[in-house]
């Protein structure tokens, strides 16, 4: 996260010194934007994990802490990818950026929803059919075809469709008003 930060001040930089200006891509701008709440959702989610009622210290194991640090670990790769190197960022096309690593960054992201899938059964016990559940199935499904195409509608198609799961997950499941 701190390349899209130096990619920011950056820009506002070059703005004044005429230097190679960064070209964002909304789709990478949406996948941004989503590891950065996501991980803050992460760590809210687990939170209620202090609580020895919900999840007593004699529960925790080698496999289940693992298992818990998988999806921040994933998260942090995801974020470590989506941006080029700090030496590349004068005059990055983050549209290029994306499509020469679109088939990591698709793979990431379904192992995330993979192991987001499995804190939820393991952790909070829900159940195989609960809503969100059966959503993280459905991204795994909608994500496989962009690791295979380079088609830049259907990576537009499917974020799209993906940040606006996001958002309603955001909003039904993170905002208690």
């Amino acid at each position: 996260m701190t390349s899209f930060g130096t990619v920011l001040s950056n820009r506002l930089s070059a703005e004044s010194s005429k230097q190679g200006d960064v070209r964002f891509y909304w789709v990478h701008s949406l996948l941004v934007a989503m590891v950065f709440i996501g991980m803050v959702v992460f760590w809210w989610n687990a939170y209620p994990l202090n609580n020895p009622e919900l999840m007593g210290d004699e529960d925790w194991n080698l496999f289940l802490y693992l298992l818990f640090l998988c999806s921040p670990v994933t998260y942090f790769m995801m974020s470590d990818v989506l941006m080029p190197p700090s030496s590349q960022l004068a005059g990055a096309d983050l549209k290029k950026y994306y499509f020469s690593n679109y088939q990591v960054l698709m793979g990431l992201s379904m192992l995330l929803q993979l192991f987001s899938l499995l804190n939820l059964l393991v952790f909070f016990g829900d159940s195989i059919n609960s809503p969100k559940c059966i959503g993280r199935v459905v991204l795994i499904f909608l994500l496989t075809p962009l690791m295979f195409s380079k088609s830049e509608r259907l990576h537009q198609s499917i974020v799209g469709l993906f940040f606006m799961g996001f958002l309603y997950s955001m909003f039904k499941y993170h905002t208690h008003v």
